[in-house]
């Protein structure tokens, strides 16, 4: 005689496995910081040949995908949720005048950090991050586009040329 006791709790089981199925299907229970790319590629219809940059910290991810002759350009911002979330989820993107001639800060209200995303027409070389008693400097390359994530609270940003000239941002609230 066979107890009814194991196979509930199978059928529990596999009930359970279908609905984390569903739910990651819909995107409800988020993307894995690994498989953002993808997730950008399918979701913007980024091409194969374009490049695909980003950068991803423990609640937000900031992508810029472009083809080889820069001719055109998508963003991608991605936040992770706080609860029950096992990944991040995209929060905006498309394609910005001050993406594509400037450098565009993009913040999340709830969220204690910013993105700052470029195809780096102006040729920011260097990022310095003054949080009052040191600057942190961060080189860039010129001559890349590129997206960086940073604290909300890490300081006072400034991006600067090659021959060490300002150059400013534009704010974006998402």
């Amino acid at each position: 005689m066979e107890k009814p006791f194991p196979k509930m709790i199978l059928r529990i089981l596999l009930v359970c496995v279908l609905l984390l199925g569903f739910l990651y299907m819909d995107d409800d229970i988020g993307t894995s910081a690994a498989n953002l790319e993808s997730d950008i590629r399918n979701l913007q219809k980024i091409p194969e040949d374009w490049i695909v940059e980003g950068d991803v910290s423990d609640t937000m991810a900031a992508y810029i995908s472009y083809p080889q002759d820069r001719s055109d350009h998508t963003f991608s911002v991605y936040v992770n949720r706080p609860g029950l979330s096992f990944g991040y989820f995209f929060r905006g993107g498309g394609s910005l005048s001050g993406v594509e001639r400037g450098i565009a800060e993009f913040t999340v209200d709830g969220y204690n950090e910013r993105a700052f995303i470029s195809m780096n027409q102006p040729k920011a070389a260097r990022l310095e991050i003054d949080d009052g008693n040191t600057v942190q400097v961060i080189d860039l390359n010129s001559d890349q586009p590129f997206a960086i994530v940073l604290p909300a609270n890490a300081g006072v940003i400034h991006f600067y040329d090659g021959n060490g000239n300002p150059v400013n941002y534009q704010k974006n609230p998402l």
